[in-house]
């Protein structure tokens, strides 16, 4: 199973090999100021930023700020898989050393639209006066980012690029379909 052997913050990072109970590390956090600073557990230990890119394990979630993977510390990574949670956390710089070293990185276009797809959903309700149930806006959601993830594996398949150059190609052909439709293509 799935299992959270790191968390960073803005004030620390703590590890543990065989995973943190992550529930009660958010609960830590929400009554010390959002910050697991302090936070223990059997067999936890703060480790330095540096050790952390440096961890040796499957997937790598920088979910807080842009430019976290970077010259600095992209040699040190060794996750098999980045999924970018926040909005631009790889340099260009360093999205192509991650290339050559073959991990493969899922981009923040396609890893964190979540958030805005469900905005989308909301602006929809609110016009149509009504609310939808959480299963169905789940129902609903699984269904558009399964089918988004679907076809940027499709184009990396297809044409052997990364995962970014295919949602960038995704898109692309998005917006040309789009002007061909509306008849405003030049």
């Amino acid at each position: 199973g799935l299992k959270v052997v790191a968390i960073s913050d803005y004030n620390t990072t703590i590890y543990k090999k065989d995973g943190i109970d992550v529930d009660a590390a958010l609960k830590f956090a929400e009554g010390h100021g959002r910050t697991i600073l302090g936070y223990k557990e059997a067999g936890c230990k703060t480790i330095t930023p540096e050790e952390f890119w440096g961890l040796d394990v499957d997937v790598l979630f920088p979910a807080a700020m842009e430019n976290q993977i970077n010259e600095k510390n992209v040699d040190s990574i060794k996750a098999r898989i980045i999924l970018e949670g926040a909005n631009g956390p790889t340099t260009v710089d360093a999205d192509k050393v991650l290339c050559k070293k073959n991990i493969a990185v899922l981009p923040d276009v396609l890893t964190n639209a979540g958030g805005v797809v469900v905005s989308y959903f909301e602006w929809v309700q609110n016009l149509e006066s009504f609310m939808w149930e959480e299963d169905e806006v789940d129902h609903h959601l699984n269904k558009i980012m399964t089918k988004a993830f679907d076809e940027v594996w499709d184009i990396h398949e297809e044409f052997k690029v990364p995962f970014r150059m295919a949602a960038y190609m995704l898109a692309l052909r998005r917006i040309i379909k789009a002007k061909e439709l509306r008849n405003i293509f030049p």
